[in-house]
């Protein structure tokens, strides 16, 4: 993948106008998916437990991310690409 040019596979590269959000959609429908169950409290009770579910989702990914030995890519990726 490091072969191909991220402007093909890497959002922080796509032009501005692109007519495709399906990276974005995917995004959008797990970010939902994550808080469907908030969805269900007053406002300030949902923006509390997406917050707190958001928080711990980020220590999570941090302290996964830290036991990484090999690259900057993620061991998952990693596998996949072998």
């Amino acid at each position: 993948i490091m072969r191909i040019e991220r402007k093909h596979w890497a959002r922080a590269f796509f032009p501005v106008g692109s007519v495709c959000d399906s990276v974005d959609n995917n995004l959008c429908e797990s970010f939902n998916n994550d808080i469907v169950e908030a969805r269900f409290y007053p406002i300030i009770s949902m923006l509390e437990k997406i917050r707190h579910k958001m928080t711990l989702r980020v220590q999570e990914n941090r302290g996964k991310s830290a036991k990484w030995t090999s690259s900057d890519i993620c061991p998952n990726i990693f596998q996949k690409l072998k």
